[in-house]
């Protein structure tokens, strides 16, 4: 590793371990076959937590921490969707003609197939400074086979704003210390 990798690794939205384990480990696993198995693993992502709306997969794709998704045009057979925010441009600023989306990619094609019942694919269409961009493909002719499992339900942590006030914790320390006193009489 790097020294210029290891800064960029250190100091990434995901952290050091995550990171590395998807930039690093798994591209020296995988070896040539990196973009094929990580874009099957992608669609067994989504087979695990199937979604029942573009919303909830907006959402999901965030919290699996792959960046924030956007659909940017939608026909019968083809959808445009990007994918950005800090870790995706983390990521393109390491190595931008290298990085596999291949992940993102297989998880993307499940489950608008999913959403569509039709078998789809997704392909990286363009990798921009701070972005990519995936064509989703869709056969209306040809259903697909594979059946959701038990839909994803989810949470939505809601996060205190800074003017509320914390919740004060008492309680516990002054018994603690009204228990020693009492035994010191």
């Amino acid at each position: 590793m790097t020294q210029t990798r290891y800064d960029h690794l250190i100091n990434s939205h995901r952290g050091l371990g995550p990171a590395t384990l998807r930039d690093v480990i798994l591209p020296a696993l995988l070896g040539k076959e990196t973009e094929g198995i990580l874009y099957w693993i992608g669609k067994d992502l989504a087979r695990e937590y199937p979604v029942a709306d573009l919303d909830e997969l907006v959402a999901l794709t965030a919290q699996l921490g792959m960046g924030d998704l956007t659909l940017k045009k939608a026909t019968a057979t083809q959808q445009f969707w990007e994918l950005g925010g800090p870790i995706v441009d983390e990521r393109l600023a390491l190595d931008k003609e290298t990085t596999s989306f291949s992940l993102e990619a297989g998880f993307l094609a499940q489950e608008i197939e999913f959403q569509l019942c039709t078998v789809t694919e997704a392909d990286l269409q363009e990798r921009g400074h701070h972005s990519v961009t995936f064509l989703v493909q869709n056969d209306p002719k040809d259903a697909a086979d594979s059946e959701r499992t038990e839909l994803v339900e989810f949470i939505h942590p809601v996060m205190p704003t800074t003017t509320e006030e914390a919740p004060k914790k008492r309680g516990f320390f002054r018994r603690k210390k009204k228990k020693k006193q009492r035994s010191l009489k």
